[in-house]
Formats: structure tokens, C-alpha cells, sequence
């Protein structure tokens, strides 16, 4: 609308006549050429103030993965919408660095968006420590909500986020016990087992049923588990299809309101995104906080959705874990919730308001 006032203006430009004498050409030239040229100046300038700024994205699972399909491809071409062309993202065709290696890989500008797994820095993130105990809920986008939340209230402060822009936090859904050859129906069916585990607490909660822990990276677990190197998986349905476990992992033990459930971030370079526009910022900020929760959690209930779709079509051996097994989980989750309410104080947090906090959203968003 602007430009076309603007030429207008050029077009039909208004002049008092000049005087008998004077030369009738040359002044009203050049005062079009002058204001042609301001025109043609701010024309420039206002589509430089809209260039395009390219932001890469990586990450450390396939682009086809579910997780990619229905959450991170989505949200970057929401972003860029939004943006009314100021903002083009590229997938990166292979992963930057190791899935532990992201937090650092964004702040450093290997690549410019990324998202990580709080269990892979569990000295920085010892805050979102609680997201690994058993129970928490059924369905992720109640779970990454009330997480969401908890963080706005209590985290949001506390710079643990340094060098990036956190653009949100989710949950992984309701975890679950995998084996290779049977139900786990009592504690003593997990006594010697070798679990591929993920995180610091979900270790412990195998290693307090009798498991042996093998902390690996969820892209060795195919691996392990093929080749016999661990006997059992503590993960989740979608990683049956995600990461082809189904063909491995013949039976699943549910666990009411996970076994764990885990949570992830997605962050974009702080540096990037400050160089960005008003227009641009606002961008990713719309698709930020509660939001991409939202999103997250409802992307997560999908691919674990299918993930147990396909087990079923599989013939997998599918049960809910005995009182025996949920009795002796619960006896090693009180522990937890103790060491985690000494563990954040130290960093002047209140272990147990956060905990309580989480549980009240989870609560409230339920019963909506």
C-alpha cells in the first residue's frame, strides 16, 4: 500500500508553474528525478528490511521418523508462513553432531535449529529431572502442557538455556518395558536382564527391580537389541516404528502412566534469531511455549499411537504390568522424589512446588 501511494506520487507529481522567463523543463525534471530516486531508494530499502534469512535444521533422527513428519517439518513451515518470507528453513541432510552433542551444535552455530533431550545433560537440566519418574500420564499433550507450564512458572528464569532461544519443551508419552523374549510379570522376571535405558532415573528404576542398566543412545538400540547385547529396551510404541524395534522386541509390558516419560526441547541460535526483524521474531514466537507444547504432545500421541497400531499388527505380545511389578516401581519412586527435592535446592529451587505444580496441570488439563 505504501510503494503505491509512493508511485503514485511520482506519477502525478504537483509543482507551482514557474515564472514567465524561466526555464519551463529543467526544474520540473529534475525535481521528478529527485523524487523518483527517494522512491526507488525506499522501494530497496523496504524489500532489504524483508530479505530472506536462511536457517538451518538438524537433526539426529531420520527425516522420515514420525517425529519429523508430524511435528518439526510442520512447525518450520508454520514459522515460515508467519514470516511473510523473512524466514526459509533448510533440513540438513545428515545429523551435525551426536544427539548428546545438540544443545552445544545450535549455540555454536553448527547448525542454526535443533532439538535435544534434557536425560543427555542431566547435570544442567537436573530441574527437569522429575519428567523421568513412572506415573506421570497416558497421553503427552496433557504431559508436555503441564510441563510447559511448570517451566514458564518456575524455569523460565534461570538461564539454563544460555546461547539458544528455547522455542519450547514436550514430553515423550507414557514409557514402557520391551523384551525380546517375555512379559515382565513379576520383579523377578527383571532380575539380570540387561535394559537399554536412556536416562539417569529410568537406570535407576531398572536397576532397583533387579535390571542391569546399558545407557545408549535410543540410535544403538536396534543394534544392541539384534545382536543379543541387552535384552530388553525401557522406551516407547513410537520407537517401534521409528526406529524398526518392532522385527526385535516381540513383547511390551505396559506400565499405567508410564514407566517414565522423558522430555525434549527445541531451541533456534540466539544470535540468529536476534538478527531477525520484528516481523521474523514474532514468527517463532508464535509457534513457541504453549503452543509448540500443544504441538509436541499431540505429535507424540500419534506416532505412539501407530507404533502400537503396528505392534498389534505385528503379533506382539502385549500385557499390563502385575501389582507386584507396579508395587516395587513405587517403592523406588519414593526415593526419587526425596534425592530430587535435595538435588534442586541446591540450586535454589523448591523440588517439591514443581513437582506438586506439574501434577495440579496435569490434573486440571485431564479433566478439560
Amino acid at each position: 500500500m505504501l510503494q503505491a501511494r509512493l508511485l503514485r506520487c511520482v506519477v502525478a507529481p504537483t509543482f507551482s508553474e514557474p515564472a514567465d522567463g524561466e526555464n519551463r523543463g529543467e526544474p520540473r525534471m529534475f525535481w521528478k528525478k529527485a523524487v523518483l530516486s527517494l522512491v526507488v531508494a525506499g522501494f530497496f530499502g523496504m524489500n532489504a528490511a524483508k530479505a530472506e534469512t536462511e536457517f538451518t535444521f538438524s537433526s539426529w533422527i531420520p527425516w522420515t521418523h514420525g517425529l519429523n513428519v508430524h511435528l518439526y517439518i510442520p512447525w518450520a513451515e508454520a514459522v515460515e508462513k508467519a514470516s511473510n518470507g523473512e524466514i526459509k528453513i533448510r533440513f540438513l541432510p545428515k545429523s551435525v553432531a551426536a544427539p548428546r552433542a545438540y544443545l552445544d551444535a545450535v549455540r555454536t552455530g553448527q547448525t542454526d535449529i535443533g532439538f535435544g533431550t534434557h536425560s543427555y545433560s542431566p547435570q544442567l537440566f537436573a530441574a527437569y529431572h522429575f519428567t523421568d519418574f513412572p506415573f506421570l500420564g497416558d497421553r503427552s499433550v496433557v504431559t508436555s502442557v503441564a510441563l510447559q507450564r511448570t517451566h514458564d512458572k518456575f524455569l523460565a528464569d534461570k538461564n539454563l538455556y544460555d546461547g539458544v532461544q528455547l522455542i519450547g519443551i514436550n514430553t515423550l508419552g507414557p514409557g514402557l518395558l520391551f523384551h525380546r523374549t517375555k512379559l515382565i510379570k513379576s520383579p523377578e522376571d527383571m532380575v539380570g536382564q540387561k535394559i537399554r535405558t536412556g536416562g539417569e532415573i529410568t537406570r535407576r528404576l531398572v536397576e532397583g527391580l533387579g535390571g542391569v542398566s546399558v545407557a545408549q543412545p535410543i540410535t544403538k538400540a536396534y543394534e544392541l537389541l539384534s545382536t543379543g547385547v541387552v535384552d530388553g529396551h525401557a522406551g516407547h510404541w513410537e520407537q517401534l516404528v521409528g526406529f524398526k524395534l518392532a522385527e526385535v522386541l516381540p513383547y511390551a509390558t505396559i506400565i499405567p502412566g508410564g514407566l517414565n516419560s522423558g522430555s525434549m526441547y527445541l531451541m533456534v541460535n540466539k544470535a540468529k534469531y536476534d538478527s531477525l526483524s520484528p516481523v521474523g521474531k514474532a514468527a517463532f514466537d508464535k509457534y513457541s511455549g504453549e503452543v509448540f507444547a500443544k504441538m509436541a504432545g499431540e505429535a507424540w500421541d500419534k506416532i505412539n499411537d501407530e507404533g502400537k497400531a503396528a505392534a498389534v499388527a505385528a503379533g506382539t505380545t502385549i500385557a499390563d504390568a502385575p501389582d507386584a511389578v507396579i508395587d516395587a516401581m513405587k517403592k523406588v519412586s519414593v526415593e526419587f522424589e526425596a534425592e530430587y527435592y535435595k538435588e534442586v535446592a541446591a540450586t535454589d529451587l523448591d523440588g517439591k512446588a514443581i513437582l506438586d505444580y506439574f501434577r495440579s496441570q496435569v490434573d486440571e488439563l485431564k479433566a478439560k
